[in-house]
């Protein structure tokens, strides 16, 4: 049997946030759907896997990634790395 293709997403919350999908281990339970306070998830039409359909307004409050089975939803912390220049 072929393996199934990764498909990823990312967005950036916010200066500090990001939000990775991993679109092809969805199993189209919908949950992720259900616990989103901000409505920023939807399902493709034909798949019914999950996408992003209002990214915006996503705050990385990580429920997704809590109550998905599937482990599609990664929230990543970002920390910028201070350039230190020589004196």
């Amino acid at each position: 049997m072929p393996s199934e293709k990764v498909i990823k997403q990312e967005i950036q919350i916010d200066e500090r946030k990001l939000l990775e999908l991993t679109v092809s281990w969805c199993k189209a339970c919908g949950i992720c759907m259900q616990v989103c306070p901000k409505n920023v998830l939807g399902e493709e039409q034909v798949t019914k896997k999950v996408i992003l359909i209002a990214p915006e307004k996503c705050t990385g409050c990580g429920l997704c990634e809590l109550a998905c089975p599937d482990y599609v939803f990664t929230v990543r912390e970002l920390y910028e790395v201070e350039s230190r220049g020589t004196a």
